[in-house]
Order: structure tokens, then sequence, then C-alpha cells
């Protein structure tokens, strides 16, 4: 039974906009549609305060490429995570604020992708309260709901995770080997690093690898709402 393939791109703002453009367009050529995992702060920058990048986003989400959020403010806790160690009342107060922020600009998703894919337990208890159907971690997609999991190793490039030469060939093989195998193959790149052509020839060899090795694209969306009818 072939596997499923899922791509996306986080750390998207008014600076990485146009390597995450190109990129974009790149993986549509192979048939591969991209989930943009939004958060409404990264640092000083405010997505309310874009309008160029907010326009954008709408274009790509209305061409069909999913948006889910990827937190309140990627760069808050410096190198930590920001929803990889909250108990359940700091994580309230977070996606309080933004699931509020990013609905009052029209974007709302019922899928939860944490930066950098570190849940924290108290993360995920409060994810009812908010809407959310799905929960993105580092290790498979959760059914909150049903409080059932498919298991799913998310392989990623920038991130907090490595960007360097050896780990990029690292996760073309492991994408390769779990698509053969029938897996569930998640690939994921910050727009931080696709700036580097070096980098953005290896992620899309990543992505040809798993194609190719037999996994079929599908985005968060189209795969969680199969998830949930299970």
């Amino acid at each position: 039974m072939p596997g499923h393939l899922l791509v996306s791109i986080s750390s998207i703002f008014s600076e990485t906009r146009p390597q995450v453009a190109d990129v974009i367009s790149r993986l549509e050529d192979q048939g591969v549609a991209v989930t943009l995992l939004v958060a409404p702060h990264i640092g000083d920058w405010h997505l309310a305060k874009d309008d160029e990048t907010r326009a954008w986003l709408e274009t790509r989400r209305d061409e069909g490429h999913p948006l889910v959020l990827n937190g309140f403010d990627q760069a808050v806790q410096g190198r930590r995570a920001e929803f990889a160690t909250l108990d359940s009342h700091e994580a309230r107060l977070r996606l309080k604020g933004a699931t509020r922020q990013m609905r009052k600009m029209g974007f709302d998703s019922p899928i939860f992708a944490p930066p950098r894919w570190r849940l924290s337990p108290g993360t995920l208890e409060v994810l009812p309260e908010f809407g959310f159907d799905v929960a993105c971690s580092s290790t498979g997609l959760h059914d909150i709901g049903n409080r059932a999991t498919v298991p799913g190793r998310n392989l990623s490039i920038g991130e907090g995770f490595g960007a360097s030469k050896w780990w990029r060939t690292a996760v073309v093989k492991a994408a390769e080997r779990g698509a053969a195998k029938g897996h569930l193959v998640r690939l994921s790149a910050s727009g931080r690093n696709l700036n580097d052509a070096k980098t953005v020839k290896d992620f899309l060899t990543a992505v040809r690898a798993a194609t190719e090795a037999g996994a079929v694209p599908s985005d968060y969306c189209a795969f969680s709402r199969q998830l949930l009818e299970r």
C-alpha cells in the first residue's frame, strides 16, 4: 500500500516570502501541494501589519495551499520551541492570542502545528477548546477527538534542525526509505533556509525521491480529513 507525502514550509514573513514563493512554484511543477505554516508574529514582524504578505497568503490559500497555525510568536523563546514545554495554562493563553488574531485576519485552520513540531502535553490538552481537530508533532498527526495518532516522523531542514549538507543528504535518504516502505513521509523546510540554492536543490530532491519511491502527494488538510473519517 503506498504511503503519503506531506510537504510544508514555515517561517513565512516579508523577508522570506520571495524564496518561499519560488519553491512553491517548483513543487507545483512536480504536482506537489505545499502546506504553509503561518504564525501571526515572528520576532518584530507582525502579519497584521504586513498587507503584502497577507494578500499573498490569501492568494496561496485560494489556489489550494492550506494554511496551518504555527504558533503565536515563533521567535519568542529563542532557541527553545514555543510550545515545547508549556503547561496547559500558558498554552491556553498563547493559543487564545494566536487564534483570535488569525481569525480576525480571515485565516482559520482546524490544524495546529507548533514551531519545530514540538508539542507539549499541556498544549495538546487545551487544543480542543479552540476548535482544533488535528495536532502535528515531530512524531505524527494526532486526531484530538478520538485520541488517535498516525505515526510519521517529520523530516525538517532548518526550523531548529540541521541544514548542513550531511543533514540534507540524510533527509533525502530517509524520505526515500520511508516512501519505499509505504510510510507517511513528512518533509518541511524553514523559509529562512530557502535562500540557499543548494538547500533548495536538496529539499526538492527529497520530495522527488519520496514520490518516485511511491509516496502519494497530499497536504495536511486533505490528509487530516481522511484521518478524521476513519
